[in-house]
């Protein structure tokens, strides 16, 4: 009696929430069908890292609270990507239409990366709201407008366009791109010469010992079987060969040949890693 009870009471409180839910996806809609795809202009400051995520900013009062690490002063322009509804808060997805320039530096070079900045806007309402409430809250919040031109047009936009790139960056990024070829080419051949260097080592050890030239064949195939990755990870490749099974002859000989084989296959296969030099 006490299951059927528990069943009639689930079902009870799903059609009582049936309603709310509808409610709330049909207001998500009417709110999207007006802002998704529009303009608008941010009355309030926000923030963003500017990393292709959504950012949290909590919307209290005409401020935000944000963990984003850059600012924006308020008149921030910005693409509706969509609205999102739940029982106590709007949220509004933006995308801002001016991005940033982040600084990278790699070496002696200082390179700049456009970078796109997206926020997550989250709005507070009473639990019970209605569509006139929320286009208010959000017409306090954000300026609509149907058009970027339009957008630009309002008074309350501040006129941030992303920095430009330095004078001269052509020849800059020109620089850096003989460099990093350079680069890449002198870790592979350091990691050439440092296999040549062990395999030389590996050949002064070998003996006639029977064990220990079965166990060195055995772990040559098996050295070279092992070869996996692209040249980055074999640029900065370390190996450590399998134990062996039988006499110490023969994991002597297995072991110093997987190293070999591993080595003679690495050279071969670093050989094809070697990236042209642009002309400078």
């Amino acid at each position: 009696m006490a299951s059927i009870k528990a069943v009639w009471s689930a079902l009870a409180l799903a059609t009582l929430a049936a309603p709310i839910v509808a409610r709330g996806a049909d207001l998500e809609g009417q709110l999207n069908a007006r802002w998704r795809g529009n303009y608008a202009v941010a009355r309030l400051p926000i923030a963003s890292n500017c990393d292709g995520f959504y950012n949290d900013n909590d919307v209290v009062g005409t401020h935000t609270n944000s963990k984003a690490r850059r600012r924006f002063a308020a008149g921030e322009e910005a693409r509706v990507e969509r609205i999102g509804t739940h029982r106590d808060r709007i949220d509004v997805f933006l995308d801002l239409t001016e991005g940033v320039l982040e600084e990278i530096h790699d070496g002696p070079f200082t390179l700049y990366d456009p970078r796109t900045c997206k926020i997550q806007l989250k709005v507070p309402v009473p639990a019970r709201w209605s569509e006139e409430q929320a286009e208010a809250r959000l017409a306090e919040l954000l300026e609509l407008h149907a058009s970027v031109r339009e957008a630009e047009s309002s008074q309350v936009w501040n006129q941030r366009r992303r920095e430009p790139f330095p004078e001269g960056y052509e020849k800059t990024l020109a620089a850096y791109e003989v460099w990093k070829a350079a680069q890449k080419n002198a870790a592979v051949q350091a990691r050439m010469d440092a296999a040549i260097e062990e395999a030389s080592r590996i050949g002064e050890r070998v003996h006639s010992d029977a064990d220990y030239l079965k166990g060195f064949a055995d772990g040559m195939q098996r050295g070279r079987d092992r070869h996996t990755g692209d040249c980055a990870n074999m640029a900065s490749s370390s190996f450590y060969p399998d134990s062996g099974k039988g006499n110490s002859e023969y994991k002597r000989g297995y072991e110093d040949g997987q190293r070999l084989g591993w080595d003679l296959e690495l050279l071969r296969r670093l050989r094809e890693c070697f990236v042209p030099v642009p002309a400078g």
